[in-house]
């Protein structure tokens, strides 16, 4: 597979401000996106994660250095293709700039070998089949929401399928939260799955008392309940309070390597935009398996990197589910028709080419997005 073109984008929507989780007030989503044209005419997409003050870097990056190695490039495998690239380039950047900006191309270097091969990206990695065990992202912070829509948003969520929910927690007092994860309950049913994100706001004693507090609404996990980096409490925490997700905003393998050897989750997250694609997703998972644990991956923007999380998942037999945003779902447009049916707790992908997601044009899109081009290579 020969690379013809590489192309860097930027994708951007506004956001009216009245949605916020305990770190950020949504105003707007931006991402960083590539776009490959093999020789035989087939597109690969990939997404790169950036920080929310600091997309620049990532642009640069790719802008630099990914897009112009990616142009011209003979390309027999996928697998680690990007990371070769990565390791022959030295170091130019903050290191998590990197990884998202390689992120993107070995994602979209996964997608266009799978359409030049006529195949959805879920059966190249070796899946047998396109169906993904899933849940609902939502229950944000919303200026003026009562509990009652909160319940209803819930509610709104197992209607279109989704049997498993997580919801954001940590952002206001501990008796506020509790009532809204009360609503949340009771919309859901008693059957769903719940987990809750903190975004890293508890602190230990905090977080032990919210543990206490809302073993009577079940949930199964709590998501980022300390900081990242303090791996010994999220370990006293999975050990004596609850199950704890950790790792979304990391790349790092060594942190990850560390997490697991304190014991500090009982599963390991990881987003495939960050992380180092579908490649260092792929030994991400086979290390959680190694650890006895189920891993998640994380998602949180445009259609891009929904459909390379939902691939991967189906994909992988260890992988317990996936984030299936359903606030930030900004360009859902492009997905190709049939791309992603809801039902039974899961999404079942269609045999599509690649990830199953058109090339998103350049100006302003049905749901407010804007896309623009920033540089273009070709071989």
């Amino acid at each position: 597979m020969k690379i013809r073109s590489a192309s860097v984008l930027l994708f951007s929507r506004d956001l009216d401000g009245t949605a916020w989780n305990p770190a950020f007030r949504w105003t707007q989503r931006r991402a960083p996106l590539l776009v490959l044209e093999t020789a035989q005419g087939a597109y690969g997409l990939g997404e790169a994660w950036s920080r929310y003050d600091d997309l620049r870097s990532v642009l640069d990056v790719l802008s630099s250095v990914v897009a112009p190695a990616l142009a011209g490039l003979e390309v027999e495998e996928p697998l680690g293709c990007a990371e070769r690239l990565r390791r022959q380039g030295g170091a130019r950047a903050a290191a998590w700039a990197e990884a998202a900006a390689f992120s993107a191309a070995d994602m979209a270097l996964w997608d266009a070998a799978a359409r030049e091969a006529g195949q959805p990206v879920w059966r190249l990695l070796g899946g047998a089949h396109g169906r993904a065990k899933v849940y609902a992202s939502g229950g944000l912070y919303r200026d003026g929401q009562s509990l009652q829509a909160l319940r209803d948003e819930a509610r709104g969520y197992r209607h279109r399928g989704f049997d498993a929910m997580k919801m954001k927690v940590g952002g206001v007092g501990m008796a506020q939260d509790l009532q809204r994860v009360a609503a949340v309950r009771d919309g859901l049913g008693e059957e769903a799955e719940l987990w809750v994100d903190a975004v890293g706001q508890f602190d230990l004693e905090s977080a032990f008392r919210f543990g206490r507090e809302a073993v009577a609404h079940r949930i199964s996990a709590v998501q980022s309940p300390l900081p990242a980096d303090d791996i010994a409490g999220l370990a006293l925490l999975n050990r004596k309070a609850f199950p704890v997700v950790a790792g979304e905003a990391e790349h790092d393998p060594i942190w990850f390597g560390r997490l697991l050897e304190a014991e500090a989750v009982s599963r390991l997250q990881y987003c495939l935009a960050l992380c180092g694609g579908f490649s260092a997703a792929c030994r991400l998972d086979d290390r959680a398996q190694a650890a006895g644990i189920r891993s998640t991956p994380q998602c949180f923007s445009t259609a891009i990197a929904q459909a390379a999380t939902l691939h991967f998942a189906a994909a992988r037999d260890n992988v317990e589910t996936a984030e299936f945003h359903c606030f930030h779902d900004h360009l859902a447009h492009l997905h190709l028709p049939a791309g992603v049916r809801i039902g039974d707790g899961c999404a079942t992908l269609a045999d599509a080419p690649g990830l199953g997601v058109a090339v998103p044009w350049l100006g302003s899109h049905p749901d407010g997005s804007v896309v623009a081009a920033v540089a273009r290579f070709q071989a």
